[in-house]
Order: structure tokens, then sequence, then C-alpha cells
């Protein structure tokens, strides 16, 4: 009890000292507003994509189970300026990914799945200096910058 209202505390920006991380927790995972695209999006995950992709402008979306309409309307998010690729892993899928550089990961589903907690696991781990996971116990997401802090946000999304 004491853990899920201390996530949902910094949820809301509490206690939170950067400024990429409060307005990513607050603007990008939390926001519960209408976008123009959510027409053609209803899953709630694939409005997570969208957002975190409208917000982080990826090179480019790697996720397996991604409606094509989803994937038209993140298509005119992909920035070329930066090396920045987006992977989405979700429940019941194989994992593969370059972890070199800098990149994006969203994880689904990682309460159903043993295989994706130990991926996330280790990612976490082989950030060293840099980077940000954001998570609960059914989702994270890494954003791993070699612009920002390591820090770790336990939050509600």
């Amino acid at each position: 009890m004491f853990n899920w209202l201390k996530r949902q505390r910094s949820s809301r920006g509490y206690g939170i000292h950067s400024p990429f991380a409060y307005d990513f927790v607050v603007n990008v995972l939390r926001e519960r507003c209408l976008y123009y695209a959510y027409s053609n999006i209803e899953n709630p995950e694939h409005q997570l994509i969208y957002r975190i992709a409208l917000s982080l402008h990826p090179s480019c979306v790697i996720c397996r189970n991604l409606p094509e309409t989803v994937r038209r309307d993140i298509s005119s998010l992909i920035s070329n300026a930066r090396h920045m690729p987006f992977y989405v892993f979700s429940h019941g899928e194989d994992f593969q990914m370059t972890t070199e550089g800098t990149y994006i990961a969203l994880f689904t589903g990682i309460d159903k799945d043993r295989t994706l907690r130990e991926l996330l696991k280790r990612l976490k781990e082989e950030l060293d200096s840099y980077g940000m996971v954001f998570y609960n116990p059914r989702r994270a997401v890494i954003v791993a910058d070699r612009n920002l802090p390591r820090q770790d946000f336990r939050i509600n999304f």
C-alpha cells in the first residue's frame, strides 16, 4: 500500500527534480488529454507508443504487433536527425535488439512474462552512467540517452 502511494505521488511529478523526467512523466506517460491521432488509435498501449514517439522523435519504431493505422501516424514523427531507435516489447514476443548507443525501449506486460522481466533487468544493469528508467509492476520505459543522468523512477502510468 505504501509503495503504491509513493508511486502515485511521484506520478504527479512530486519529488522529480530532473526537468526532462518531470516533463516526460507529466506530459507523456501520465497525459490524459486527447490527441488528434487518437481517432485512429483506440488501444491505450498504442496511444502510449504514439505519445512517446511524439515526444522523443525516434529514428525508427520497432514493434511486431503495431497496426497499420498506428504505423502511419507514427511515421510522420520519425526524425532522421537523431539515431535513437524505439523498441516496443510486449508479453509473448521474441526479443531482439542492440543496446549500443542511444535507444528508447517500452516494455508492456512485464508482470506476466519472466523473460521480459529478465531483459528489462539486464538492460537496466547495462546503463552505467546515463539514461532514465520509468517503471511500475506492469510497464517500463527506458530512455538510454547519453545526455541524461542515470536515474530510476517508480511511477504509475
